[in-house]
């Protein structure tokens, strides 16, 4: 198996597995928790991540050259998005 299906189904996990916590309790790691105004923005956007890398994943194994260059536009543009909310999720509100 390739090196970067494996590092992209590695990505996907570890995104999905801390925006699911950034969802949920609102947990966020030590290097961000100073930067990060909105814990479930940046949640979302992580999920957005996560699928656009677990869609490249599936788009690499396929066969069907149509196919993948379609899920390579879909990955690109769900790593657009996730880092849109991303940077969404480190402007602070403005009723604080």
């Amino acid at each position: 198996m390739d090196r970067y299906v494996v590092i992209a189904g590695a990505l996907a996990l570890l995104l999905g597995l801390s925006g699911a916590a950034a969802l949920r309790a609102g947990w966020m790691p030590p290097w961000l928790r100073r930067h990060v105004a909105r814990p479930a923005l940046h949640g979302w956007g992580q999920l957005a991540m996560a699928a656009a890398f677990a869609v490249q994943v599936f788009g690499q194994v396929s066969d069907d050259l149509a196919l993948r260059s379609d899920l390579d536009v879909a990955t690109f543009l769900g790593l657009l998005g996730g880092t849109a909310l991303l940077s969404l999720a480190q402007v602070p509100r403005r009723d604080r």
